[in-house]
Parts: structure tokens; C-alpha cells; sequence
């Protein structure tokens, strides 16, 4: 079978038995041509990677010298505009954006010609940042003629801007065609087409209409009894009821909490210079699906995500969705090896601001980290107002290597009271054998013993130093394993008598769990089994082996054969509690005694310790979270974006131009649980407006504003503006009710239109702004995956759980395991599923609430050559040949309605009839790559 660029197109283009299928893929489904691409959005990742890593560097340690209000612009260089940069100074351009290595910033950043900037050179990292954005293209929404900041900014004229104004009730309008709209959002839609001059198309027909509502309300195509159901109900309410099951079903949830993902920038590794698995991070997507299948009002859902941890519950899983929900806040890409930090503290500060400002309020407020926002009416002062709710919330656990912040999830009131009992016996059993260690070494100080280091020993064997595990006596201990090495202890006694014999070792999971130790004493020999997993029960260090009777001298022999594990020798005690000639004082033969009888109460406390461990009850899941910082403090204005050189303090609050009261941050709280309260607030302007047009989005393929990441002023305008504010106000007039609002939209007439771009009503529409019809659409990279699964038959659409394969220890080289719907593909931030990496799935490192969508050769080639897709059309050829029954015309029926919810047209019909006629002898290779012709058509790509 063809694994080859030249061979697929052999297939593709050539002749012989692939004519047929050829055909068909080129005349039913062109990859280009017929669907033009859509427009990328890689602009606004290069400016927002502009924002975050680029300008901050710039203003920190270059516009001193090499900015427009620089006392003295050296060389002639200014870098505080684009256009400074490209032209350059004395010595000529500084950037050739796209050729990095022609670039003179560059070599100077990476000191191979001028040494820039002169006081240190920057960390790899960072100059590896000024690369990629060389190779971006320059990505800089500085222009030539702005300052670098603004003086001042007016928040009376900022809040004319129509986002910031509130939500209007604008009556619905009455459009000529009143016979046509089917509710308040289609008289919106039809009003505005008139006043275009523009009718609506037709509507699209029911099987177009079923793939589409499926596929976007869960991800997923119809299935053969799903189309059949829908096409024999002939009720005026037919699709109203088959939208009402798709809402229902838990697949909704997957599909729609994919799209919240995106804006979350989820991932299951850290990325940056060592990329760290966090592990937990699966419980934020559960919980993001979880939220939108029950419909969470989309407010509680804000404040969950921002500040769930304040919040009361009633029961455990309550707890535990609003305790796992703050990982949205600690989900961002950081540098934990950053050995400054302060400066990291601020970084994750920043991207924290960064993504509450864009997935709540579609606003760029990282860019007024280094000085007032240039376009937007965001003051530096109200940065930092956020700056000091987020450095009040504790997101970091400091170290060489520093990590995020873990929790223990609630748990349920019996299972809690059962732990809590148990942590009490154990910590009384804990508090008791200290009591007893320490009476014990009292009462020792004072009775005469002999101790043997490990090196005093006579040893036999490979027997290796050690200082790895303490505490040990010393300068360190030995192990020996899987041989016959032995290690004999003699210790010479002040006098003949009765001895407690003691050994001291580590203890470790390695360790032998059956150690031999021999005791030869005046009766003869004794061998005693030690498990050196177990801590040892007297003072952390020794274990008590009994009591013998010894002439002049004790020995003690450790044999390694026969045991598993690591055999570790430190030392041997002999204690004595009874000399012969019976010299002990009366005192100290009653200290003696007494010891006797600490030992035996220690050992059965340390039994009584070992077994509460093994009836230990199961302890709270940890999970990536938030919480209150022990010191709750406002924060200064850091000059130029410099976290060590600070300015003014700010007292902690919200954005000065939105304009709706701003409700007091007490001094033992961050303000966290405040900001998610005045962000989810009815009056805000924003809140609602980004999440309807969000919506709205994922069912047009473009947003009433396009921008949806932007609704400053770089961003666009509204095209239909009072039908924006009508579905913000439903929004929260229904409850926040996310599936209420999805739900009206795609019962609206204009949801239900056609896309035929042969209509003249659409196509007199440039770009389908005033949507006189649907557009089309190609699916998510996840829809492409999940509909090929589907196709082949392995699609385990069970939901929920962790699937990063268990024991993987790095992102690097991982191996995908496939059944499961792509939502649950493990997303690490340096290695994706091929299918998702070719299909335009989103910057993992950025929040994305649109996706950019491409029409390239290499997706071609990936659907002709990916094994992935070859081994599933094989699946889905021995589906289609289990039923010996089926005649071929019957199978290509079959075919066709699971890959394309169609059956084929009759050109279609005929060119599969005669490819199977003339197609490889062997019959599974020959369906086989009829259904790849299928998986790589446009139809099975796009809905319309």
C-alpha cells in the first residue's frame, strides 16, 4: 500500500485502476477551488506574542538608548516603533522580518557582532523568543508617528466606545417579509438584509440541516438510525426534537467544553525549557465538560473559575467543582526553572491577567503592563490594581525547579469523619512512640553499652557506601544486594551478662523487607527476619532484636543470600541490661528493667503504627488549584514593566472604565472572590456580550463581532449590534442558561439556511456579513478525528477520566493512544496528535476564542499518507464487508451515509461502481481505499 508523497499522488492524479476513485474524490470534494479558505488568525497570535514576550524586553532594556524620548538615541536606532526597527540606524536594518539570521538584532542579542544590551547578555530563552517573532513576520502594532505611552488616558471618552456601554433593550425590529422570521433573531437578521438590500436564501435541506446541527452541537456526525428517525418524522416539530436530544446528550458537553479549552489555553504539560506533566490537569477538562452539560449558569461558572475555592458548598462534589475549577487560573505556560522569583511570580501575575481579560471580557489588558494601554482606556494603574489581586493569591510553590499549587479535594462527610478518626489514632500513635524514644534514651544515657559503626565490621561481598538516606550513625552505612555478601559485627563486652542487641539502618522502599541478621550468643545462634522498609522504632534508628546472654563478646552477622531488596548495615548496639557478676547498681537494674519493658511497649506501638498505615482509609485527591496568599497586600507599578524597579502603589480593584460600582476588597481577602462577582455582574457591558457573540460564532463560523478575542478599539464593530445586545440579555434574563440560547439560535430560520453559494441572495452578500445565508464551514480538527473513528467503528464515546498513558514521565516522544474522542487526547504544550497538528488546532499557549482554518497541501498529503487514516479506512472496509449479505450497490449506501450522512449522487454511484469493478483484487484493500477517498473528500471536511 502507497506510505509515499509520490506514490499518493500517483493515486490522486495517475492512471490505471485508481481512475475511479480519483474522479470521485476530484469531482465530488476538490480540496481546493470549490471551499475557499477561511481567514487566518495568525495575526492576532503575533501580537499578542508581541505583547508578552517581546515588548516588555524592549521597553526593560532597550529604550533607554534607543527610543524616540531617549535623552540621546544611540547609533541612530530607535525601537520603539515597527518601522524604527526595520530601517534601522547607522549600521542599517535591525530586523528583515522572516530571516532571523539576517537580522542585526539578532547577532547583537546573541553577542556575535555588537553586544546588546551591554550590561549582560539575555537569558537563551528570551533571545529564542526574538527569533521566532523574526521568523513570525514581525508581528508590532506599534506604528511610526505613536508615543510610547499615552498622557493619560480619558475614561469619560474611552467608555463612548460601544462595548463599554451598558446592554440596551432594543425593541425587535418588524421587517416587510413578516410571513418569514421564526422568532426575534430572524427579524433582526431579515431587518438588516433589507436594509441591504439583500433577501434571505432558502432554506437548507433536512439531511444538510441534520449533519449541521450535529456536528455542532456535539462534535460528532449522524448516525444511519439518527437520519433515518428524523427523516420519517414529518411533525412541524421534527428538528426542534432532535435539537432537544442533542442538548441532552453528554456529547454536548464535550463539543462545547472543547471551545471553552481553547479560550483556557488547557494543556496537560507546562512547555518552556523543561516542560513539566502536570498530572491533575485532566480534572479541569472533566469539570469544564461536566459544567456545560448540566447547563451551569455561565455566571457561577466565571466566578468558579476565578474564585470557586471562596465559595460555601453543600456536599463534596459541589467542593470539588469549584475547587478544581481554579486551575483555569494556573493552567498558563510558565518558566518554573526561572531562578528570579520575583520576576516569575509576576510572569504567571501577567498571564493570568492576560487570559481573565480575554476569555471574560475580550480585552488585551496584558498591554498595560509597561505603560497605559496605547488603544484601549486601560490605565497602567488599573494593571496593577488586578497585579495585586492575583500576587494575593497563592498560584506558585517556590523551589529550585518551582511547581504549581496543589489541593486536596473535599470529600464526602462520612469518608471525611472516617479520616479524620483514623488521623487521630495516628497522630496519637505517632506522639506516643516519641514519648516512649525519648524516655528510652534516658533511661540508656545510664546504662553501659557498645556500639559498632559499619566500618568496623568484617565484610565478605560487594557491600557499597552510602550517605543517600539518613539519618544513619556515622559517616555513613553500606548495601549489598543479590549476592552472597556477608558482614559480620563483634563487638567486645565490658563483662559477661544479658544484652539488648539492636541494629541500626535507613529505611526506603528499596530496601530488603526480609533481612537476614544472625545473633550468636552463649546458647547458640538465633536468626532474627527485619523488615527494612519500616522505619525504624527506637529513635528513628535502631530495631530491637531481643534480649541474649553473652560471654565476652556478641556477634552479629548480616547474610545477604536469599533475601530481596537492598540489605543495609549501619551499626550494631549491645546494651546491657544484667551483667554475671551482677555489678549493676540497684538504680540502674531498674533502669535496665525499665528499658525492657519501653522496648516491648515501642514495639507494640509500632505495630499498632503499621497497621493503622495499612487500614489507612483513602486520602483527598490532590488537584491543580489556587488559594489565599498567607500576606494579602496591594502592589506597586512596576516602571517600564520591571518587577525590580517599583513605583507608586495602587490600592487593589477592577477596570476604571467600566462603569458600574466597584465593590470594596477587604484587607484579609485578595479581592479574587469580588473581581468574579463584578466581572460576572448583569450591568457589566462585556460579560455577556463576549460569551452570546462567542456563541454565536460557533454556530456561523464568524461572530456578530469577528474580533471575539477583541472588543477594544483595535477590534471590529458589531455588524448586527441590537441583535447582539438581544442575545447578551437573553443570556441573563434566562439564568445564564448557555444551552437556552443555543438552543433559540439554531431553531432561528436563519440558522436553518441554505449555504449554496450558487444563490444568488448569498453571493450578493461579499463575505456573508448580513448572513443572507449559512456559511460554510470545516470541521475542528477534533470533529475530523472523532468522524473518522466514527467511521471505522472504534469511536469509545465514553466520557470523562484521565488518559494520559500511566507511567509517562515526559511530553517527548509520547505515543497517542486513539479510540477515545480527540477532547480527550492528551494536549502537551510541545507535542500534539499529527491529525490536530495538520487541522489548525489552536496554540495550546495562547487563549484562542477563534480558530485560525487553512486549506493546505500538506493536509492533502496527511489524509493520503497518515498510517492513522490508513488503518482506520481498513476498519471501516471490514465493517462494510461483515454482512456477506450486502450486495456492493448496498455497501457503497452504507458507505456513503456514515462517512458524508448521504447516500451518493448517481455520478457518485457510478464512479465507486467502477472503480470497485477495477480496484485492487484484494477486497479489503479495495473498500479500503474507496473509504480513504471518502475521509480525504471536502464533504467529509466541511458542514454546509
Amino acid at each position: 500500500m502507497f506510505r509515499s508523497v509520490g506514490k499518493a499522488r500517483a493515486l490522486m492524479f495517475g492512471s490505471g485502476w485508481w481512475n475511479g476513485a480519483a474522479v470521485l474524490v476530484l469531482t465530488t470534494v476538490l480540496w481546493s477551488g470549490s471551499v475557499p479558505a477561511a481567514e487566518a488568525a495568525a495575526d492576532e497570535d503575533g501580537l499578542a506574542f508581541f505583547e508578552k514576550r517581546i515588548r516588555p524586553v524592549l521597553v526593560e532594556h532597550c529604550y533607554r538608548c534607543h527610543a524616540a524620548d531617549a535623552k540621546s538615541v544611540r547609533g541612530g536606532l530607535v525601537v520603539d516603533t515597527r518601522d524604527g526597527l526595520i530601517i534601522g540606524g547607522d549600521s542599517g536594518a535591525a530586523i528583515v522580518p522572516g530571516k532571523p539570521d539576517e537580522s542585526l538584532l539578532i547577532e547583537a542579542l546573541r553577542y556575535e557582532s555588537y553586544e546588546m544590551p551591554p550590561e549582560g547578555k539575555l537569558p537563551d530563552d528570551v533571545i529564542d523568543d526574538f527569533v521566532r517573532w523574526v521568523e513570525m513576520g514581525v508581528p508590532d502594532p506599534r506604528d511610526g508617528d505613536a508615543p510610547l505611552a499615552r498622557k493619560g488616558i480619558d475614561l469619560e471618552q474611552g467608555r463612548q466606545h460601544w462595548s463599554f456601554q451598558p446592554i440596551q433593550r432594543h425593541p425587535v425590529p418588524e421587517p416587510q417579509q413578516s410571513g418569514w422570521p421564526a422568532g426575534p433573531v430572524d427579524r433582526f437578521i431579515l431587518a438588516r438584509l433589507e436594509q441591504e438590500g439583500l433577501r434571505p436564501a432558502a432554506d437548507a435541506d433536512r439531511l444538510t440541516l441534520l449533519r449541521r446541527v450535529t456536528f455542532d452541537l456535539t462534535g460528532l456526525p449522524p448516525t444511519p438510525a439518527e437520519i433515518n428517525e428524523f427523516l420519517a418524522d414529518e411533525s412541524p416539530e421534527a428538528f426542534e426534537r432532535v435539537v432537544d436530544r442533542l442538548l441532552e446528550s453528554p456529547h454536548f458537553g464535550e463539543r462545547w467544553g472543547r471551545h471553552w479549552l481553547d479560550i483556557a489555553r488547557y494543556a496537560e504539560s507546562t512547555g518552556g525549557g523543561r516542560s513539566l506533566l502536570y498530572g491533575v490537569s485532566w480534572q479541569y477538562r472533566d469539570y469544564v465538560i461536566r459544567a456545560f452539560n448540566s447547563d451551569k449558569p455561565f455566571d457561577r461558572f466565571i466566578i468558579e473559575q476565578i474564585a470557586g475555592d471562596l465559595l460555601p458548598y453543600d456536599n463534596a462534589e459541589q467542593g470539588r467543582d469549584q475547587l478544581v475549577a481554579t486551575a483555569f487560573l494556573a493552567l498558563g505556560p510558565h518558566n518554573y526553572e526561572n531562578q528570579d522569583k520575583e520576576q516569575l511570580r509576576m510572569d504567571v501575575v501577567d498571564e493570568q491577567i492576560d487570559v481573565m481579560g480575554r476569555a471574560f471580557l475580550s480585552l488585551t489588558l496584558g498591554c498595560a503592563r509597561c505603560h497605559d494601554h496605547k488603544f484601549d482606556p486601560v490605565p497602567t494603574a488599573d494593571y496593577y490594581a488586578l497585579a495585586g489581586i492575583f500576587r494575593s493569591t497563592n498560584s506558585l510553590v517556590d523551589g529550585n525547579v518551582s511547581r504549581w499549587v496543589s489541593r486536596p479535594l473535599p470529600l464526602p462527610a462520612e469518608q471525611q469523619r472516617r479520616l479524620e478518626v483514623h488521623q487521630q489514632a495516628l497522630a496519637t500513635v505517632t506522639q506516643r512512640l516519641e514519648t516512649l524514644s525519648k524516655q528510652l534514651e534516658e533511661l540508656q544515657a545510664d546504662l553501659p553499652a557498645v556500639t559498632l559503626d559499619d566500618d568496623k565490621a568484617t565484610l565478605t561481598g560487594d557491600w557499597t557506601p552510602s550517605t543517600s538516606v539518613g539519618p544513619f550513625v556515622g559517616r555513613g552505612y553500606r548495601h549489598a544486594k543479590d549476592s552472597d555478601a556477608t558482614a559480620t559485627f563483634r563487638l567486645t563486652l565490658p563483662a559477661s551478662g544479658r544484652y539488648a542487641i539492636r541494629i541500626a539502618y535507613t529505611a526506603s522502599s528499596n530496601r530488603s523487607p526480609n533481612a537476614r541478621v544472625r545473633v550468636h550468643h552463649a546458647a547458640g545462634v538465633e536468626e532474627r527476619q527485619v523488615n527494612q522498609q519500616k522505619k525504624p522504632t527506637l529513635r528513628g534508628q535502631y530495631v530491637p532484636l531481643g534480649d541474649f546472654n553473652f560471654e565476652d563478646e556478641a556477634t552479629v552477622e548480616f547474610r545477604v543470600a536469599e533475601t530481596n531488596g537492598h540489605v543495609i548495615i549501619d551499626a550494631v548496639q549491645a546494651v546491657c541490661l544484667e551483667p554475671a557478676d551482677g555489678d549493676l547498681s540497684e538504680v540502674v537494674a531498674e533502669q535496665a528493667a525499665r528499658a525492657r519493658k519501653l522496648e516491648a511497649e515501642m514495639t507494640r506501638q509500632q505495630e499498632r503504627l503499621q497497621q493503622l498505615k495499612k487500614d489507612e482509609p483513602p486520602k483527598p485527591v490532590q488537584v491543580m488549584a489556587v488559594e489565599e496568599a498567607e500576606e494579602i497586600a496591594d502592589y506597586a507599578i512596576c516602571v517600564r514593566g520591571n518587577v525590580h524597579k517599583l513605583g507608586d502603589p495602587v490600592p487593589r480593584g477592577f477596570l476604571s472604565v467600566i462603569p458600574i460600582e466597584q465593590p470594596e476588597i477587604g484587607q484579609e481577602s485578595s479581592g479574587r472572590l469580588e473581581l468574579a462577582r463584578w466581572i460576572a455582574h448583569p450591568d457589566n457591558p462585556l460579560t455577556a456580550r463576549v460569551a452570546a457573540n462567542r456563541i454565536w460564532q460557533h454556530l456561523f463560523g464568524q461572530g456578530i463581532v469577528r474580533t471575539v478575542d477583541n472588543f477594544g478599539v483595535p477590534g471590529e464593530e458589531p455588524s448586527h449590534p441590537e441583535l447582539l445586545d438581544y442575545l447578551a440579555l437573553q443570556l441573563i434574563d434566562s439564568g445564564w442558561s448557555t444551552k437556552q440560547l443555543i438552543r433559540e439560535i439554531v431553531l432561528s430560520r436563519t440558522y436553518r439556511l441554505s449555504s449554496d453559494r450558487g444563490n444568488a441572495a448569498v453571493t450578493a452578500d461579499a463575505g456573508n456579513r448580513w448572513l443572507a445565508g449559512q456559511n460554510r464551514r470545516r470541521l475542528e480538527a477534533e470533529a475530523i478525528y472523532d468522524s473518522v473513528l466514527s467511521l471505522s467503528g472504534v469511536l469509545d464515546r465514553q466520557v470523562g477520566g484521565n488518559t494520559v498513558r500511566s507511567g509517562t514521565k515526559s511530553e517527548y516522544g509520547y505515543r497517542f493512544d486513539e479510540g477515545r474522542r480527540a477532547i480527550y487526547l492528551p494536549v502537551f504544550r510541545n507535542r500534539l496528535h499529527d491529525l490536530l497538528t495538520v487541522f489548525d488546532f489552536p496554540n495550546p499557549n495562547l487563549s484562542n476564542g477563534r480558530r485560525k482554518v487553512t486549506t493546505l497541501a500538506t493536509q492533502a498529503l496527511f489524509l493520503m499518507n497518515s498510517p492513522f487514516i490508513w488503518e482506520q479506512s481498513q476498519r471501516a472496509a471490514k465493517r462494510l464487508l461483515e454482512d456477506a449479505s450486502q450486495t456492493d450497490e448496498q455497501r457503497i449506501n452504507t458507505l456513503y451515509v456514515k462517512a458524508l450522512g448521504r447516500e451518493p449522487t448517481s455520478a457518485e454511484r457510478e464512479l465507486a461502481r467502477a472503480y470497485l469493478a477495477d480496484g485492487p483484487t484484494d477486497p479489503v484493500e479495495r473498500w479500503a481505499t474507496l473509504c480513504q477517498a471518502l475521509i480525504s473528500s471536502v464533504d467529509f471536511r466541511y458542514v454546509y
